[in-house]
């Protein structure tokens, strides 16, 4: 894979001097030039701003293929840019920006300059983390979307019943209880509250599960889930100039006591698959989690928009309904976590200015027309009060903007996130303490940080 990579980088040096040896970079001019874009979205959400482009660029034609984000899509559009077969506009996720900076042609600075907008008055502040690097824009997206919760009515419902009924003397429990129940729960500790009573077994065996959370292996998004708790705790991921991971060091609190902020992370997301926690609730022999959330098999999971069109689509008939990730409290900051498509231009697509006019557009002048139909929140900078007691049910909206929050993994973002998982592993199956299990995924992160080559 290293050679691979190195081989890879030389092509495209190789092939972007050629291109500008020949006059290419820009627009092609021996006949009407094409952009091709790749995508996750379906050919509708497209069209209209397909449409809109080429009616503004009458000599750009624009070819849009929809891709899947799977284990090939990396390579598969690596080897078709070297082929010289696009894309020009690239979907990835935007914790890819970094990796692959060096193969990504920044914007030109008068694509913005031209529509009067200054990117740090119009973007929000995770759209520049994510895609600014060295003061040059990388990528851009017209939405951003936050990791959120989905929970099942019906379960819910029927806990609170069984609850009610068990309790109908101690009506200062009900209240409290019911109230959750009722909005979905607003910080972590609410969570726990309702846990029990959404768990159902026969024996040992869990039939029926409050959250699908504790495991690594059937949680789609157990990386992403402790990345969130870890920030939420205020964990130092780590050092600013990506020399090394310290999710495992101690941070300094409020006291200036040494907290092990990360390891408090870690403990907490596994105790729901520690069946000697209180709040024991999964384990790695249930089934997929979105698979048993539309089964009856498990009241709440997590994910991003994208999995609400899922069972609109598949399960039209399937009842849930969505809410924002609970939080630590009032003494910690909020934060959600960002998981978004962003846009880039290879540095060796031929069509770099008619690309970024594209992703430009579709940013801004079309932003809305993407976002009317991925259900994401707008991209773009907004004033908006944050409170905690306005949390709860209902989909992610503007305000989930200003608290979303990320890390960077440097150029091996997917290779980080498995060592959170196997974290989780070694702690699931009591192979290791959570502080071993952390120290040696930092040790291992930090040999991938420190990487000066593919």
């Amino acid at each position: 894979m290293k050679t691979y990579f190195k081989v890879l980088i030389v092509s495209f040096l190789a092939i972007a001097s050629t291109l500008s040896l020949t006059g290419c970079g820009t627009i092609l001019s021996s006949s009407t030039p094409t952009i091709v874009v790749w995508g996750f979205q379906d050919e509708d959400v497209f069209k209209p701003i397909i449409k809109d482009f080429q009616s503004q660029n009458k000599n750009v034609n624009v070819t849009y293929i929809k891709k899947t984000l799977d284990a090939n899509y990396e390579n598969d559009a690596l080897n078709s840019i070297l082929s010289g077969a696009g894309p020009d506009v690239w979907a990835i996720p935007n914790d890819w920006v970094y990796r692959h900076k060096d193969k990504l042609a920044p914007m030109p600075d008068t694509l913005l300059s031209s529509k009067k907008i200054v990117a740090k008055d119009y973007f929000a502040d995770i759209i520049l983390k994510d895609n600014v690097i060295e003061n040059k824009i990388y990528g851009l997206s017209p939405t951003v979307d936050v990791l959120q919760a989905y929970y099942n009515p019906t379960l819910f419902d029927s806990a609170k019943s069984a609850f009610d009924k068990a309790n109908q003397n101690n009506d200062a429990l009900r209240t409290q209880i019911d109230k959750i129940f009722n909005n979905f729960p607003i910080t972590w500790e609410e969570f726990n509250k309702i846990i029990p009573y959404l768990t159902a077994k026969n024996g040992a065996t869990i039939t029926t599960a409050g959250a699908a959370i504790g495991s690594a292996g059937n949680v789609s998004d157990s990386a992403d889930l402790l990345s969130l708790l870890m920030l939420q705790n205020q964990t130092k991921i780590t050092a600013d100039d990506l020399s090394q991971a310290t999710f495992n060091l101690p941070v300094k609190n409020s006291a200036n006591q040494d907290v092990f902020a990360g390891k408090n992370a870690l403990d907490f997301y596994t105790s729901f698959s520690n069946p000697g926690s209180a709040d024991y609730t999964w384990n790695s022999a249930q089934s997929n989690d979105i698979d048993a959330f539309v089964n009856g098999k498990v009241a709440m999971i997590f994910g991003c928009s994208n999995l609400a069109g899922y069972f609109r689509q598949v399960y039209p008939n399937f009842s849930f309904a969505q809410a924002r990730v609970p939080q630590v409290g009032d003494t910690n900051s909020i934060v959600d976590f960002a998981k978004y498509t962003t846009y880039v231009v290879p540095a060796a697509s031929p069509q770099q200015a008619n690309g970024w006019n594209f992703i430009t557009m579709l940013s801004t002048d079309d932003a809305s027309t993407y976002r009317s139909a991925t259900k994401e929140i707008s991209s773009r900078l907004q004033q908006t009060d944050v409170n905690l007691k306005d949390r709860g049910a209902g989909t992610p909206d503007a305000e989930q903007l200003k608290t979303a929050s990320d890390w960077n993994k440097g150029r091996y973002p997917v290779e980080l996130d498995n060592l959170f998982k196997d974290a989780i592993n070694r702690v699931e199956a009591k192979s290791t303490g959570s502080q071993a299990s952390l120290d040696t995924a930092a040790a291992k992160a930090t040999e991938y940080l420190r990487r000066s080559g593919w």
